[in-house]
């Protein structure tokens, strides 16, 4: 278990080791929608929404990765977070098929863009 790395330990919508999981990452590891400062609804959360929100950074500001916790974020979900990064600067990564994407304002994007031509991940 690595952060980043989908568990082995994954079940259907849940982890299966719940009550013992590890300390680190698992146990220490607070993803975006319950962090204390966090600006997602409560249909947010991992279970109902099967997209893990976590928090980031990007040049010292707030950022997020929309991670699969069962489904790739849908259309309704970007949407929702595409006016939020516009609103907030806050940019955010996804993916989708396999591929990975990222929004947020025209410095990020054009820093993200270099990273791809130098062949490196976005995340």
């Amino acid at each position: 278990m690595k952060p980043g790395t989908p568990c082995h330990f994954r079940g259907e919508g849940c982890c299966t080791i719940y009550d013992k999981r590890p300390l680190d990452p698992c146990r220490k590891f607070v993803c975006g929608w319950l962090a204390a400062d966090s600006p997602f609804p409560e249909s947010f959360r991992p279970d109902r929404l099967g997209v893990m929100i976590v928090g980031t950074r990007w040049r010292k500001q707030p950022a997020f990765i929309l991670c699969s916790a069962g489904r790739d974020p849908d259309d309704r979900l970007l949407a929702w977070m595409r006016e939020f990064s516009s609103r907030s600067g806050a940019p955010f990564f996804y993916e989708q098929k396999g591929e990975r994407f990222g929004f947020g304002p025209p410095e990020f994007q054009q820093e993200m863009l270099a990273s791809l031509e130098r062949g490196e991940r976005l995340w």
